[in-house]
């Protein structure tokens, strides 16, 4: 099947290829007539023009129902055509109704009529519109400033299950202190289509909220007053808001069951912000081993007994500063070292080589936050015409490579890398053209705001929402703005092409290896609105606009916790305090020699921080975090020292099944939001208590089996794909003489030195068992794999 990017360069080269034929066609029909008489002209053989018709009126918006008031513009396509119109049923003509002059304001339904008629031409017919228009209900009593007692709940609109779309938007429903009605708003684009439908569902999917019928009120808000619906009563319904298990979705022709969907959950937020006093000093003597261990779940793929001794070396500042100064691996030279052929390679071969770094690499630190930035600049190979083995190892490098440099330069690198630019349609992205209806695609610069940099709403420097004297969140930016930044991205496509062949600019020969190149005659000329009001005025150069464009969004006040927030869900704790955020973002801002967006100096800063290395919180509620699958699954992989075949390769290739794999395989996302949101919270226990867990969104019980079953024959079979298979060491786990002794390695090695009493007396029984296995390998491989799927090696500080 051709890929998406081939289908549309058919297209284009159809409609190329029509125009050619019609202006040829037109050429030769001119040609035919013969050259114009140089006589006088024969005026009886030419037949007096008839008269043309005035365009007809059009109404915008179109007739049907709105709130009072309702303004409608009127306009005719004939340039300099004057317009009548009459709101009393009767029909216009040149001479009757009222001259239009501007928008027409609607108070009540009345039945529109207008004609056009402009010099040598005939008037148009009459256009008729029925405007029902309805009068708003009474608005709801406003919110104290700041929101008072009033409950404000958020939704981030995400695609729906499996539905293929970019689409994504916000909602926010701000309740009355009473909680008896709320003013609910929401904005959203990208959908494939006009919007069919749009509720609020209860858990069950049941609706208790059809945003469709409720009147649209001046400020953009609609009136939820909270009453009983069908089975759901109103205390049960409120009792679902403040759990936040009530979900936004929209639907369009193409997904009727839902294209978009966001639960509301509580967004907090003040008006005012107060900077949160310095937390306790932390113990200056040499870690633990358990504290070891519990670092190096944060700061690598998990532990190893020499890696831990290291740690108690070295210390934790040390560890970093001698993991910083570690030379980088490339996965390019490895895919080019690979034999045989690469052109047609799948990307699973360059993760050959994300698996080995990640297993056998010294260079732990750099592959956790790799993989953690991996997961907010997202690119995935499930993507087309991104399968390639070239693409995704060249990308792997630029977020390794930037890893502990300028988050700025990690921004630009990633602007123009070949494999965003083809996964958000950059790459041949051009310059608007209003005769062809053309304008530059958003994809690129939307994301770049919303899910890389700073997301939807104004942030305080602790990452909680800034919310406006009315109570709601400030967004961050506009439909204008995206539209400023999609223009910034135009004029550029794969390097090395011939630039004496313009198409080449939308089918150029395929170059990963390089960044994008730039056809500046490709790029807009128009005026560009960034963040904060800035304009980049017309005819800029495109590297010019580019640069500036990223600073614009660089400086933002909400790329420092956006970005904190983000590295720290992966690295520490799903639910970071706003202290911990705060503290991380200022170095951000100020790596302390007056230099902003030092990443290393933040990832340094998250590791050390006390909420990170305090051992008081570690039995908090909402500490820690569920694992990922794929840093679980190597952190298995990591204690046993598995080794490659003498290939050197791991051919882990099929690790994304849920039902046959681990249900992750970095850099293959479902989508540009990530395989998980940052603001998951699963249903039940974890919601209630207004916790998230982003990793549970990609749990489930197929999951939870499949993983089961594939770690059985990892374990067990050292199996790959392929039938290759991978060697694992069990004589740390063999050596000690008695299951008290096995025991605490396990629990080092496994859970940082924190297995529950509960968990350990679990293992004791099942290691007396008599069904247990006798044979050491046997029985410490049984005993790992029931490790594997205990919820404490899962989940935990």
């Amino acid at each position: 099947m051709a890929s998406r990017r081939e289908r549309a360069g058919w297209r284009r080269w159809w409609v190329r290829s029509l125009a050619v034929v019609a202006a040829v066609l037109c050429a030769a029909s001119a040609g035919a007539q013969g050259p114009p008489d140089q006589g006088q002209p024969n005026t009886a053989s030419i037949a007096a023009p008839a008269k043309l018709f005035t365009g007809t009126p059009t109404f915008n918006p179109a007739p049907g129902t709105y709130v009072a008031p309702r303004t409608v513009s009127i306009a005719s396509a004939t340039a300099g055509a004057r317009i009548r119109y009459t709101l009393d049923g009767s029909a216009p003509t040149r001479n009757r109704g009222t001259l239009y002059a501007g928008p027409i304001t609607l108070n009540a339904t009345v039945t529109l009529r207008a004609i056009a008629f402009a010099p040598n031409r005939k008037a148009s017919v009459v256009q008729s519109g029925l405007y029902t228009i309805t009068q708003p209900p009474p608005p709801p009593p406003p919110p104290p400033p700041g929101g008072g007692n009033a409950l404000l709940l958020v939704a981030a609109l995400t695609p729906q299950s499996s539905a293929l779309t970019l689409g994504g938007g916000n909602a926010t429903l701000l309740l009355t202190a009473d909680k008896k009605s709320g003013a609910f708003r929401m904005s959203y684009g990208n959908l494939t289509g006009p919007l069919a439908g749009a509720h609020i569902h209860a858990p069950d999917g049941a609706i208790v909220f059809d945003i469709d019928t409720a009147a649209v009120q001046p400020d953009g808000s609609r009136t939820w007053t909270i009453a009983d619906a069908g089975a759901w009563t109103r205390a049960q319904i409120v009792a679902a808001l403040d759990a936040g298990t009530c979900y936004v979705n929209l639907h369009t022709a193409r997904y009727p069951s839902g294209e978009v969907k966001g639960f509301l959950r509580p967004g907090g937020g003040s008006v005012a912000f107060t900077p949160p006093s310095a937390p306790p000093a932390l113990p200056t003597t040499p870690p633990t081993a358990a504290e070891a261990a519990r670092f190096l779940r944060q700061a690598a793929y998990g532990p190893t007994l020499a890696d831990v001794a290291t740690v108690q070396s070295r210390g934790y500042a040390g560890w970093i500063a001698d993991q910083m100064a570690l030379p980088r691996a490339s996965h390019l030279a490895y895919v080019d070292a690979l034999p045989g052929e690469r052109d047609d390679l799948p990307s699973e071969h360059a993760r050959e080589s994300l698996w080995k770094q990640a297993i056998l690499g010294k260079d732990q630190l750099r592959q956790r936050v790799a993989l953690a930035l991996s997961e907010l600049f997202v690119v995935s190979d499930r993507d087309d015409d991104l399968g390639g083995v070239e693409g995704i190892a060249v990308y792997m490098d630029v977020l390794a490579r930037d890893a502990f440099g300028s988050f700025r330069t990690l921004m630009g690198d990633v602007t123009l890398s070949p494999a965003m630019g083809v996964y958000l349609d950059m790459l041949g992205n051009d310059r608007e053209d209003t005769e062809g209806g053309r304008n530059p695609n958003e994809n690129f610069g939307r994301e770049l705001l919303q899910l890389f940099t700073i997301g939807l709403y104004q942030l305080h420097p602790d990452g909680t929402l800034r919310l406006g004297n009315d109570g709601l969140p400030v967004p961050t930016y506009d439909q204008e703005t995206v539209q400023g930044f999609a223009r910034i991205f135009t004029g550029w496509t794969f390097a090395d092409q011939d630039h004496s062949e313009d198409w080449r600019f939308e089918w150029p020969e395929e170059q990963w290896r390089k960044p994008m190149e730039l056809w500046p005659e490709h790029h807009s000329a128009s005026a560009k609105k960034l963040l904060d009001g800035v304009v980049l005025p017309a005819n800029g150069t495109a590297e010019a606009d580019l640069a500036a464009a990223l600073d614009n969004v660089f400086r933002h006040p909400n790329v420092g916790p956006f970005v904190c927030r983000h590295l720290i869900q992966r690295l520490v704790t799903s639910n970071p305090s706003p202290a911990y955020v705060y503290r991380c973002g200022q170095v951000f801002a100020n790596d302390g020699t007056g230099a902003r967006g030092n990443l290393g100096a933040v990832v340094r800063a998250i590791l050390l921080d006390w909420e990170a290395r305090a051992g008081e919180l570690l039995d908090q509620r909402g500490y820690g975090q569920v694992r990922e699958p794929a840093v679980r699954f190597v952190s298995l992989l990591r204690a046993l020292h598995a080794k490659p075949p003498a290939d050197g390769r791991f051919r882990y290739y099929w690790l994304g099944s849920a039902e046959w794999g681990i249900n992750q395989v970095p850099l293959s996302a479902p989508t540009v939001f990530n395989f998980f949101e940052p603001g998951y919270a699963q249903p039940g226990a974890i919601a209630n208590a207004g916790l998230v867990s982003p990793e549970m969104q990609i749990t489930n019980e197929t999951s939870v089996f499949g993983t089961a079953n594939y770690l059985h024959a990892v374990l067990f079979d050292g199996y790959a794909d392929d039938d290759t298979e991978i060697a694992l060491d069990w004589a740390e786990l063999t050596a000690p003489s008695t299951d008290a002794a096995l025991l605490d390695r396990v629990d080092l090695l496994f859970y940082a030195g924190r297995m529950s009493a509960p968990t350990r007396a679990t293992f004791v029984a099942a290691l007396a068992d008599e069904d247990f296995p006798t044979d050491r390998k046997e029985r410490a491989q049984t005993l790992v794999w029931l490790v594997a799927l205990s919820p404490e090696f899962v989940a935990g500080p």
